[in-house]
């Protein structure tokens, strides 16, 4: 019964299966995130898929603002009833894979303030969404967000294991990365068939221009397209980085008959600059 009433919440909206909807109820989870947050009042929050305002609701009052992001119409009435009483709180309606992030966050940006992401992110789309924000070029602090744990384990993933892959090498070429706690299904409505996880990105300063970022993307997705060939070969395969494979390796210092996920981030970050110098 006290886990029931945890997650009753009348007049809900119906979650949607198309927009891979899944609202977290559990009021001691929600209070284990902001905790793990610590928003202060010098942040500036961007919430994506802030649902009907159950989190948002908890982080709006130490903020300096909160911009809640949410695409399903059925959810705005409740997430604007949650925020009503937050003068610095604003609603958002929109595909968070279409909105022009930096028009509506530049406003916000006084001195001194930091640029915060936060949301229980859509299961169907969350990697997509990372991906974007990882490459927008906006001042973002740092990132926390509740995914998949299947996802939530990619994403930190050593080298030499089997959730090490393309996505776990950008997420940490991008961001120091670290896997929070785990979240039973039973916490959320409708109840989905994996557990979750929160995960936290704490963003590296940009050093690179868009051709070096271009590389190093280019590098890590034909060594990651033949995992378990040799990484000469995985490589040599690519119609332009095959065209100089071995004496790309040779320069870089790298054997090639190791494969592509026995390789560190700071190992592929090196290889792409060494591709960028023999193009040169």
């Amino acid at each position: 019964m006290g886990v029931t009433s945890r997650l009753v919440k009348l007049n809900a909206p119906i979650p949607k299966k198309r927009f891979g909807q899944h609202f977290l109820r559990d009021r001691g989870v929600i209070d284990r995130i902001v905790r793990w947050i610590q928003p202060s009042p010098n942040d500036i929050f961007l919430e994506i898929g802030a649902g009907d305002g159950a989190l948002s609701q908890c982080i709006a009052p130490g903020v300096s603002s909160l911009l809640a992001i949410e695409l399903d119409t059925d959810c705005i009435p409740p997430l604007q009833n949650a925020l009503a009483g937050f003068p610095s709180a604003a609603v958002i309606e929109g595909d968070i894979l279409q909105l022009d992030l930096r028009q509506i966050v530049s406003p916000c940006l006084t001195p001194g303030a930091k640029l915060r992401v936060t949301g229980n992110l859509p299961y169907n789309i969350s990697t997509v969404i990372i991906d974007k924000l990882l490459n927008l070029d906006l001042p973002i602090e740092d990132m926390t967000f509740m995914v998949q744990l299947e996802v939530a384990q990619r994403i930190t993933a050593v080298p030499a294991t089997r959730d090490y892959g393309y996505f776990s090498l950008v997420c940490q070429h991008r961001a120091d990365v670290r896997l929070g706690f785990k979240v039973s299904p039973a916490c959320f409505v409708p109840r989905p068939k994996v557990s979750s996880a929160t995960v936290s990105f704490r963003l590296k300063p940009k050093t690179w221009d868009e051709t070096m970022e271009a590389d190093f993307q280019m590098l890590g997705k034909a060594a990651f397209g033949y995992r378990r060939k040799t990484l000469e070969n995985s490589l040599s395969r690519h119609a332009v980085a095959g065209k100089v494979t071995s004496l790309l390796l040779t320069r870089a210092g790298i054997d090639g008959w190791r494969r592509a996920e026995e390789l560190s981030v700071q190992e592929y970050e090196h290889l792409a600059q060494t591709f960028h110098i023999l193009k040169l």
